[in-house]
């Protein structure tokens, strides 16, 4: 429990410490209307977002006991340093269709509650990179959030034992996408080696034009 304090404490800091480098306050991302195609200013993406425990699809959520719920995703703006909420995706499938501000994301959690329930996954090391896309919509992917449960004996340095229970996740993004005419494809990306915590924001406050290129290139 005093890891996930910790962790979070660290999340919140550096939302906190971005929001102030850019002068700008936490931005709410809308869902999309099912008929609407991006414009200059907002650009329409769409995907699923879903766990997948031990080889289970946990979608439909709060179909399983104990529920797990559908999961919202936060994000910090390479762009502008803003920190962006997205809304919850569909309880039937993981579906979403947001509407977002173009530019590079560095996602920082996905999911609610703590970590010490398992159902919040932090930093994972994904990238969002949203193109201006006027008159269609830009396809992300399906990202699995592929968790396996453990159970091993732990020995502090002072001798104590105890017996640590978790799941473990690693990030594949699979392409599901429709042909369709009207919309581009540009996956989410998992980057083992992206900077995180302090030195993220130490590269942004040097160059944050420069950091967007590294890890989405030219956005467009």
């Amino acid at each position: 429990m005093a890891k996930s304090v910790t962790i979070m404490k660290s999340l919140l800091t550096l939302l906190v410490l971005f929001a102030s480098l850019s002068g700008c306050a936490l931005n709410f991302s809308s869902r999309a209307p099912d008929d609407q195609t991006s414009s200059d200013a907002l650009t329409v993406v769409t995907g699923r977002i879903n766990y997948v425990i031990d080889g289970r699809l946990m979608a439909p959520y709060g179909a399983f006991a104990p529920a797990w719920p559908a999961p919202p995703m936060m994000a910090l703006s390479l762009t502008t340093g803003d920190p962006h909420v997205f809304p919850q995706v569909a309880n039937e499938d993981g579906a979403f269709r947001w509407l977002v501000t173009p530019g590079a994301y560095v996602i920082s959690s996905i999911g609610i509650g703590t970590t010490a329930d398992d159902r919040r996954v932090l930093w994972p090391r994904l990238v969002m990179c949203v193109p201006r896309a006027p008159g269609t919509t830009v396809y992300l992917g399906h990202l699995r959030l592929q968790g396996t449960r453990f159970e091993e004996a732990v020995t502090l340095s002072t001798g104590t034992q105890y017996t640590a229970r978790g799941v473990r996740y690693r990030f594949e993004v699979a392409n599901e996408a429709p042909a369709q005419p009207a919309q581009v494809t540009r996956l989410l990306r998992h980057q083992a080696d992206m900077p995180m915590g302090d030195a993220l924001a130490a590269r942004w406050k040097a160059d944050a034009a420069g950091l967007e290129r590294e890890l989405c290139g030219a956005i467009g």
